[in-house]
Order: structure tokens, then sequence, then C-alpha cells
């Protein structure tokens, strides 16, 4: 049966037509999408402008919303994902969902590396329910050739947090630093991110980093409140901390992004660990398996509530973390930390890697 569908499958698609080429992909190799030629392009460099890559973002999020990725200035081969999965725009979740995304309230800008990432909430045809999507864009001269999609929608997503509604406040103040701050250099962002997932055998993982007093700490916008699983921990929201016990990744990707004008840097890796029943029956928290006093003291929880028998528990569960990290610093300090995360299956990685 399997070898007789496989070869409908291959029948089916030799059978077909070759698909039309829109409006947007020219036919001629040497005619970039928006229309103009290579010898006009070469004068031409959006990746360059922080305006063109700002109205990059822009068209990019309006096309969402018009449920038409056609309209964009895609390079002849270009690289997508969305959730961490490979495909075409236009089966993407996000162009057939959206209804409304405004303007970005988080916008780093990389004018060296033709990058940008971009943090919001948006709607997906309820008014009343706002979910998170982050995306990272690469653009060469006027096209982008690469773009990487989240979107969260709720805490199971992320593995804990998620908060729709403090995002816009909380990722405001980031975007308005003082007028009068020390900006730091390109150098001093990319050692940052080359230590971020830097393990014991890497010098990098010797980088120190001092943290600001009022450094935010936030997790898919929300400022995390750890109450524990007996609900006796502190109700303040957590601060940041230079990541002595941090996940690593030998293979994160690093300089992603860097906004010397903003203070920003995007960095992303792989964090294996497992999802475990957490303070009620209505929740769950994904723990790295780098943080191996916190996954033990969850076991000997759950061991607890066992004992009783009357408490109805996620069965622990493995899950990889797919992270892009975030954050933000002048003024020779630390300011803003993100650890925004999407789960899924144990043992994945990123399509990005290969």
């Amino acid at each position: 049966m399997h070898v007789i569908a496989a070869a409908a499958l291959v029948l089916a698609v030799e059978a077909s037509a070759m698909p039309a080429l829109s409006n947007n992909h020219q036919s001629n190799p040497h005619t970039l999408n928006n229309g103009r030629s290579s010898s006009d392009a070469s004068n031409i460099n959006c990746s360059s402008s922080r305006q063109c890559m700002t109205n990059m973002v822009t068209k990019i999020l309006d096309s969402m919303v018009a449920h038409n990725p056609d309209i964009l200035p895609l390079a002849t081969i270009y690289r997508a994902t969305e959730n961490s999965h490979p495909a075409a725009l236009g089966m993407m979740t996000s162009w057939r969902t959206i209804t409304k995304a405004g303007p970005p309230s988080l916008l780093a800008i990389d004018t060296t590396n033709g990058t940008a990432y971009f943090a919001l909430d948006i709607n997906e045809g309820n008014n009343d329910i706002q979910n998170v999507l982050r995306g990272r864009v690469k653009v060469i001269g006027q096209n982008i050739t690469e773009l990487e999609l989240f979107i969260n929608r709720f805490r199971g997503d992320h593995g804990f947090s998620f908060s729709s509604q403090e995002l816009p406040t909380n990722y405001k103040d980031l975007m308005n630093p003082p007028a009068n701050r020390t900006k730091p250099s390109r150098a001093d962002l990319e050692a940052i991110s080359v230590a971020l997932f830097a393990n014991s055998s890497n010098p990098a993982s010797n980088t120190s980093v001092t943290v600001a007093d009022n450094c935010q700490f936030t997790e898919l916008g929300w400022r995390v409140i750890d109450t524990g699983n007996y609900g006796n921990a502190s109700s303040t929201p957590l601060g940041c901390n230079w990541p002595s016990d941090h996940p690593t990744d030998p293979n994160a990707r690093i300089n992603l992004v860097i906004d010397e004008e903003m203070g920003f840097v995007i960095t992303s890796g792989i964090v294996p660990g497992k999802v475990f029943p957490y303070a009620n029956i209505t929740e769950s928290a994904f723990i790295p398996d780098a943080m191996t006093t916190a996954q033990e003291a969850q076991q000997a929880w759950i061991d607890q509530m066992v004992e009783l028998g009357t408490v109805p528990m996620l069965e622990p569960t493995g899950a990889t973390g797919d992270t892009l990290e975030l954050l933000q610093f002048y003024n020779d300090e630390l300011q803003a930390m993100q650890i925004n995360v999407y789960l899924s299956g144990p043992g994945m990685t990123s399509p990005w890697l290969s």
C-alpha cells in the first residue's frame, strides 16, 4: 500500500503543470523581484539603512494582514521558517490567520549584517485575544533572503511564561534608552553574544558582564514571577543574572542581530530539557537539562505529590527549546535580558543549522 501511494504521489507531481510565476518573481535571472536590474541594484542597499530596514519589517507585517506574501521582495532563493519548521511563505500560518499586526513593540536593526529582529502583539481573528509574533529577517540589497518567525499563543509554547498584555509596556522601556547613554561598540556586543551559550571549555565563558541594578528580565513579554511549587516564593519579578548556570550550546547562532545604536544583540541556542508539572494541576514548566538542581528539586516535589495521591499531574516529558535571546547593553552594563523560547519535541534541532 505504501509503495502504491508513493508512486501515485510521484505521478501526480510529474503530471502537474509548472507553477505560474507570480508578478513578484521574474523569469529573467538578472532581474530582481522589485523589477530593477542587477546593475541598478548595485547602487541600492536597503540593508545598510535603518529606515529602509524598518520599512521592510513593516512590509512583512502588512503582507501578513493582507494574507498576501507575494507583495514582498523575496530573493530568488530565500530561507524561511515558522515555529522552527521550513515552509514557503504562502503555506505559513502567519499569512493565513493574522488579522492585525501593528508597529513592532521592539525593533533591533543591524545595518552591517542587514538583519533585523522584531516582536509585537498580533490578533488572529479574535480581537480579544492577542498572541506574540517574533521574527528575524535578513536583507541583501533590496531582497529578503532569510525570514525566521515564531508565534507564541500561550504559556505552553514557551514552557512557562507569556504575557501579551505586559509586552508593549515592558518593551517600550527598552526602546527608549537614555539619550546621554554610553553606547556599546560592536565588539562589546559580539563578545556578549559569543559568551551567552559558551560552555566551560570555551574561553568566552569567562566573559564578565556587569548587570545594572534595574536590569529588566522578561520571557515572552512577562516580567517573570516565580511563586514556587508551594506559593511561598517571592512575588517580586525576577531580575537579570549574567548566566553562570545558563544552558550551553556549542552550535549557538551568535551575532544574529547587532544594533549598536540601541545596544541590542540577538543570539539563538537549542536547549534540551524536560517539561515538569508545576505548582498546581493547571501549570507546567520547562526546565533545561543544564539546570540539574532545579530539575531535581522539581522531581522531589512530584514525589511528594504522588505520595499524597490527590493531585493529577502532567508526566515529566522531554522537550527542546528553540530560543532567540535578546540582550541590551549600554553604559557598560547589562540593561535587559529576554529569554524567548518555542518548544518542540525531544532531540530536535534548528533547520537554520543545516
